[in-house]
């Protein structure tokens, strides 16, 4: 074994960033995470998806090991290693000091890729992606009735909607889209079984691939086998009042889950993926006070950026951030809305969900404003980055529900009355 010191030079790529490997070298030091039996460009994918958060990454091709570093040093050790490879990102050059005995051979490989900022920009105009381009409702694997909650799989290029007017959970392919979708759970009929739903809204996926849907109307939080279908009974999870939206921490071995209780006014956490849920936020009424959410929706818990949690406090008409390891007992601050129900640039109305970008600034589905707004951390007000108008026009919406983003930064909006999906292109890093 022999030891190599490497001097890494930042350098500015214009919104884009710089990926290079040397091959038969590894990191030596803190790990922030590790990921098992994936593929080496998922393995880079998750590193991108970081925006910068994440540095530096080891892959080891014998045993399909990634490890994540959150590092911007501008020194880093490392050792020779077999079968590894050593990737990192936004960095122009690396100088290897002369302190070894034996040099390597290495190789480099570069590729660009852009990443979303609070810069951005987007199409004005959508292109459905699944669903009715008219906004017509249907039953068939080419249609929608009213969907809610999403999940984007960014290494397959693959999205789960909960359907809910029909029912059932579906996924589809982005790289052929439109395209016939695949029941993966639900599709038998309305029902509180474990093989049935009566409102699906929030869905998620952990770190071992498992599905889990809220039903609003059943108030169950069920949970459901990587490559399920519709002969699939899932196994309860836990019963929450009208839950809506989820979000899953995947920042511990044992996931966190977070589920939204409309009726309860609380953001309820299943701790590690199991036992009884405990309040995460609000859990004192209904009202408008900072440690109290009205008729909440949506929940979001950003573990990559802000480690904190997000709540769209919809009757509130705001969005409401709380610390990580928040309980019952704390309070709240203020960081969209909370204007009262409007339009304006510093109203919502109705938020129904949120997303944090690398930046920490917010995107939120502004349900009765028919708009995804942008608030940059601390800003006062918004920006309409799509929507802003009632319809079934390309460049309408009619009550979003939930917003992601791709692995090319494309947005994707839940468009729940419309029923279908639309996908705004990035047009701007």
């Amino acid at each position: 074994m022999f030891w190599i010191f490497f001097v890494l030079l930042v350098f500015s790529t214009g919104g884009c960033i710089l990926i290079s490997k040397i091959d038969n070298n590894i990191l030596i030091g803190n790990i922030s995470e590790s990921l098992w039996n994936i593929t080496q460009n998922q393995c880079i994918c998750e590193m991108i998806q970081s925006n910068g958060i994440i540095s530096t990454l080891n892959y080891f091709s014998t045993n399909q090991t990634c490890q994540l570093f959150y590092t911007n040093d501008s020194s880093i050790l490392v050792e020779s290693n077999l079968n590894s490879s050593l990737i990192f990102m936004n960095q122009s050059a690396i100088f290897i000091a002369q302190n070894q005995i034996t040099s390597t051979t290495t190789s480099t490989t570069t590729t660009t890729v852009c990443s979303v900022s609070s810069r951005s920009s987007w199409s004005q105009t959508a292109t459905t992606i699944f669903g009715s381009q008219a906004g017509t409702s249907g039953s068939s694997l080419t249609l929608l009735s009213q969907p809610i909650g999403m999940y984007y799989d960014r290494f397959s290029n693959i999205l789960t909607v909960a359907d809910s007017g029909n029912q059932r959970i579906i996924q589809f392919s982005l790289d052929n889209s439109p395209s016939v979708a695949t029941v993966i759970a639900g599709s038998n009929g309305i029902g509180c079984n474990m093989n049935q739903f009566s409102l699906p809204n929030g869905i998620g996926v952990d770190g071992f691939n498992q599905l889990y849907v809220s039903d609003y109307n059943c108030g169950h939080v069920i949970i459901f086998p990587s490559k399920s279908n519709s002969t699939t009974f899932g196994t309860l999870l836990g019963s929450v009042t009208e839950p809506t939206l989820i979000s899953i921490s995947q920042s511990n071995i044992n996931d966190d889950i977070y589920v939204v209780s409309y009726n309860d006014n609380a953001v309820y956490k299943f701790v590690g993926g199991s036992g009884s849920p405990v309040v995460a936020a609000g859990g004192n009424g209904n009202g408008n006070a900072l440690n109290q959410l009205a008729y909440p929706v949506g929940v979001y818990y950003d573990y990559l950026y802000t480690n904190s949690l997000y709540v769209a406090d919809t009757s509130n008409n705001r969005i409401m951030k709380f610390p990580s390891g928040s309980t019952i007992g704390t309070y709240g601050i203020v960081v969209a809305g909370g204007n009262g129900p409007g339009n304006g640039a510093n109203q919502l109305s109705n938020p129904r969900s949120v997303l944090i970008d690398s930046s920490g600034a917010l995107y939120i589905a502004d349900g009765v404003n028919n708009r995804i707004q942008r608030w940059l951390q601390n800003a006062t007000n918004g920006t309409t980055i799509v929507g802003g108008t009632l319809g079934t026009a390309s460049d309408q919406l009619y009550f979003p529900n939930t917003a992601l983003f791709d692995k090319y930064g494309n947005l994707l909006v839940s468009d729940r009355y419309n029923n279908r999906i639309q996908m705004f292109d990035l047009t701007t890093c």
